[in-house]
């Protein structure tokens, strides 16, 4: 067995093993990483797990400037006096039921 690729490792107390460096560094794991061992018959898999960080994914997004917040604030303040004005021209039509008498 002259293939760099095999590792054999002595398991010790409690089931443990000790990764040697080549293999942490295939992995490019450190200690306090996880690690993802899948079970296949008589093969297990090691894997590197990763995490989803969402702090990561958010810093990761463009945040507005101050600037750009108040120009969105000012077109949404323009859209609904534009939505305010058209409505208040429309004819609106009274139905029996929106006087007051009716429901008495």
């Amino acid at each position: 067995m002259g293939d760099k690729n095999i590792h054999i490792q002595e398991i010790g107390d409690g089931g443990r093993i000790h990764l040697p460096k080549e293999v942490m560094k295939a992995l490019d794991v450190v200690p306090g990483n996880q690690l993802k061992i899948e079970i296949r018959g008589e093969l297990i898999s090691i894997a590197r797990h990763q995490v989803m960080d969402p702090f990561a994914e958010a810093a990761k997004k463009k945040t507005s400037g101050f600037n750009e917040l108040m120009a969105q604030q000012k077109s949404r303040k323009e859209e609904v006096a534009a939505d305010f004005d058209k409505r208040i021209q429309e004819k609106h039509e009274i139905k029996p039921e929106d006087r007051e008498d009716f429901w008495r």
